[in-house]
């Protein structure tokens, strides 16, 4: 076989095996299907897609510990206004509780699953709330409106919380919605826990003696909340300790309008964060 052939057949050895890589390396590419917009809506909402994907990988609670193979986004639906307001949801999960950059916080080890919903008006996001509950453009809880009320007839009350008749009488007082869900006869604190639904918020309630053995526990707690005599505690959310006379109250969360009405009814909380 003359030299010019050998080259040719070796030349043509190399393009059948180089063609098979390069087949090989592209068929994945070529299986993606590439959805073309046809009209000016159809491109609008792909554009609308595009910001709310950059977003979500930037937002606080996406950011600090999300799950990028858990993520995605769909497109919900759009507005008839002028402009339009296109609507998303994107689903993910979260290695910690809680929301937002939680640097220097007390962090809940659990996976916790986030479901943001995003609105873009000409190209930008105008809101973008994660489980109803966390503002990830202005990094703050939302504030709900009031409270559930109640349809008995509201007592009058002398606003001085003693005890927890009081503490109750004090909450309906107010035209909010309060009934026991359960009473534990254990505690850190060597007295029964009652668990109040407070408009749908849980509260627990520790009441003593006397004055003085409510007194006696509160030197118990340490000035963070996370720690009760010798027990380390690790809350899910952030806790708030108020006590009146008797009695000691504690909230776990971030409710501007639960702080708020204990506050009124208790004063400032003496531990917690």
């Amino acid at each position: 076989m003359s030299k010019n052939k050998k080259i040719s057949i070796t030349a043509a050895a190399i393009a059948v095996v180089i063609a098979g890589v390069l087949g090989a390396y592209f068929v994945p590419v070529q299986s993606i299907v590439t959805i073309i917009p046809t009209t000016q809506e159809e491109q609008e909402k792909y554009d609308a897609l595009g910001v709310a994907q950059r977003f979500i990988l930037t937002s606080p609670t996406f950011s600090f510990d999300g799950d990028i193979n858990t993520l995605k986004t769909e497109y919900v639906g759009s507005t008839k206004s002028i402009p339009p307001e296109h609507m998303f949801k994107a689903t993910f999960e979260s290695a910690h509780g809680g929301f937002g950059n939680r640097d220097g916080q007390m962090l809940t080890e659990a996976i916790t699953p986030h479901i943001v919903e995003i609105i873009i008006s000409e190209g930008k996001v105008i809101s973008a709330v994660t489980d109803d509950v966390w503002d990830e453009l202005n990094h703050q809880y939302v504030l709900k409106p009031k409270l559930p009320s109640h349809d008995e007839p509201i007592s009058p009350f002398d606003g001085i919380v003693t005890d927890y008749a009081s503490l109750v009488n004090g909450i309906k007082s107010r035209g909010i919605l309060v009934e026991q869900k359960e009473k534990l006869d254990d505690s850190p604190f060597f007295v029964p826990t009652v668990v109040l639904s407070v408009g749908g918020t849980d509260i627990q309630v520790y009441e003593f003696e006397s004055e003085s053995d409510a007194k006696a526990a509160m030197q118990t707690i340490s000035e963070d909340g996370t720690q009760i005599g010798t027990s380390i505690i690790r809350w899910i959310d952030v806790p708030h300790f108020y006590a009146s006379n008797k009695i000691i109250v504690l909230y776990v969360g971030q409710n501007p309008e639960i702080t708020s009405l204990l506050e009124s009814l208790l004063g400032p909380q003496f531990a917690g964060m």
